[in-house]
């Protein structure tokens, strides 16, 4: 049905109470279940046999899940699970709360953060945590100069002037510090156990640590769950911590699958094979409707699609020219996009996404214009159009995959003469290893949240980690560049909002991306269980998730 949908589509273009780290009284989601559902079990394995066992199918695109290295959208729903942060958020619309920091301080110039610890959590392993475990993780992070190591850019050093007392010193007011202390690399680890694994924290751990074969296999935090077993592409097995040192839930066992096709996940969830649907469609949504024992949300995310243009001419040919960028932008049917994406899509005004503080909304239904788009394409020289490569991976975006959002960008430019081929590269392929290095001309990719915060987007501004994928230098639009340091610096909200909205006005209608659609969650599951519910920054957050009684 999804591709009867898109050819549709194709055609009009062409004419919770329980928490990890102990509890939290505002622990509860704000995504609830529409309506209850009944209770009875399915005729399944995973759910009619009584069993404590929880089976979870998701969607794929990474490659480990060492804490330090991990940089995608799924991998915070298995590190969140195994693992802790000093601080995390409990709901999708809070604030970040104190999770194995008991309490805190930022100085008055806003450089030094002091952390008090909780003093009663223990490993997996038993040993106790302690402020060395806490810098020696963030300091691994760093230091490994992986994917996620920009979120470390602030932090100048870290002190730990006795064992539950940390000291952070920043090179600069960082606005969204606490939220970035709540990302997946910045858990904390069991420095004993990652250290007599090949693990260290030194300055040269890029070419030095080689934990990550064992953090593979394992867990090394004081998480809810210890992972005992990861098959990359398949499977992911999570098991009860006998060491908890908090409120566990009743859910002995996960069972990850990797299966991001919608329809055997509809198909899995109906025969009572799996207990919860990650990638749904609005289609295979349909076909759940009225099933018995299965429940459906719907819910808005800040996963959001776009379009990105290389602005070094090697790579991007034709789309390095601003006027060409300015081109697509007009040319392209953001409401198609939305069709495409299903309920509760919508496309952001600019680069900060609905929901987010400092979010100027929504890009006007009336945006589109051909006719401009066919006038500035040949402003730029390009009255006769061109042909041009569309890479894509096989990815999918909150079940909606890439290729489908990639044949709508060809329909839409064949109107103003562009000619898409669409190249198909798997992510593990290359795609990934490209899409990073910032050789990639002209491709559809997506971005799911970092870390709760609107400053996280400000990253895809020239020179800033995703910036440079696009081949956007700082020097290419010095004024813009410098806003980022002013989001940084601008601890108060207010100040903070109008720094933000000036970075959107200026990325409305220029700029090497182009922001299509911010994709809703569809997620059904099994309603033996309670707590399930969408989440931003965990995808999932099995922590809160029961069986019911």
């Amino acid at each position: 049905m999804k591709k009867k949908l898109l050819a549709a589509v194709l055609c009009l273009a062409m004419a919770l109470t329980t928490a990890a780290c102990g509890s939290s009284s505002d622990s509860a989601d704000s995504s609830e279940p529409a309506a209850e559902g009944t209770t009875e079990d399915t005729a399944s394995g995973s759910s009619s046999d009584g069993s404590n066992t929880v089976v979870v199918a998701m969607g794929s695109g990474f490659s480990t899940l060492d804490p330090g290295y991990v940089y995608e959208k799924y991998p915070p729903l298995i590190m969140n699970a195994c693992y802790e942060n000093l601080f995390k958020f409990y709901s999708n619309d809070g604030a970040p709360e104190p999770c194995l920091a008991d309490t805190y301080e930022f100085s008055d110039d806003n450089l030094t953060l002091t952390v008090n610890l909780k003093q009663n959590v223990t490993f997996a392993s038993g040993n106790p945590m302690t402020s060395a475990d806490v810098a020696f993780s963030i300091n691994r992070c760093k230091n490994l100069q992986g994917n996620p190591s920009f979120i470390c850019d602030t932090i100048e050093s870290i002190e730990t002037p006795d064992d539950y007392t940390v000291v952070f010193h920043l090179t600069q007011p960082d606005s969204a510090f606490l939220s970035k202390l709540t990302y997946s690399s910045l858990a904390v680890l069991d420095s004993e156990v990652v250290k007599a694994n090949g693990g260290t924290d030194a300055e040269d751990a890029s070419s030095t640590d080689t934990a990550q074969a064992y953090l593979n296999t394992t867990s090394a935090g004081s998480g809810m769950y210890v992972m005992t077993s990861y098959i990359p592409d398949q499977e992911v097995v999570l098991e009860k911590n006998p060491n908890y040192w908090g409120e566990a839930t009743n859910v002995d066992k996960y069972i990850i699958q990797i299966q991001p096709d919608s329809n055997t996940q509809m198909m899995t969830l109906s025969t009572g094979d799996i207990d919860v649907a990650m990638n749904m469609t609005d289609d295979t949504m349909a076909e759940l409707e009225g099933q018995e024992n299965i429940q459906i949300i719907n819910g808005a995310t800040k996963t959001v699609g776009f379009v990105m243009m290389n602005m070094n001419e090697e790579y991007g040919g034709p789309v390095s020219n601003p006027l060409v960028q300015q081109a697509i932008r007009k040319a392209l049917n953001y409401e198609n996009f939305q069709t495409i994406c299903g309920e509760g899509s919508t496309t952001p005004y600019s680069l900060i996404q609905v929901g987010f503080m400092g979010s100027k909304g929504e890009r006007p239904t009336d945006y589109t214009n051909v006719e401009e788009a066919k006038e500035l394409l040949a402003e730029a020289g390009y009255a006769d159009g061109f042909d041009i490569d569309l890479t894509v991976c096989d990815l999918d975006m909150e079940g909606i995959l890439l290729t489908d959002l990639a044949q709508l960008v060809k329909s839409d430019l064949a109107q103003i003469g562009i000619n898409v081929n669409i190249v198909s590269q798997p992510w593990a392929a290359g795609y990934g290893d490209a899409y990073r290095d910032g050789t990639l001309g002209f491709t559809v990719m997506y971005w799911a949240t970092d870390y709760n915060d609107p400053n996280v987007q400000i990253e895809f501004l020239p020179g800033k980690t995703v910036g440079v994928r696009a081949g956007w230098r700082e020097d290419m639009d010095p004024e813009l560049a410098a806003l980022y340091d002013e989001a940084l610096n601008a601890t108060d909200n207010d100040a903070r909002i109008a720094v933000l909205e000036q970075i959107q006005d200026a990325m409305y209608e220029d700029g090497p991306f182009i922001f299509v659609v911010q994709a809703p969650a569809h997620i059904a599951y099994n309603t033996r269980l309670e707590g399930v519910a969408i989440s931003d920054p965990y995808s999932l957050d099995l922590t809160l998730i029961n069986i019911a009684e």
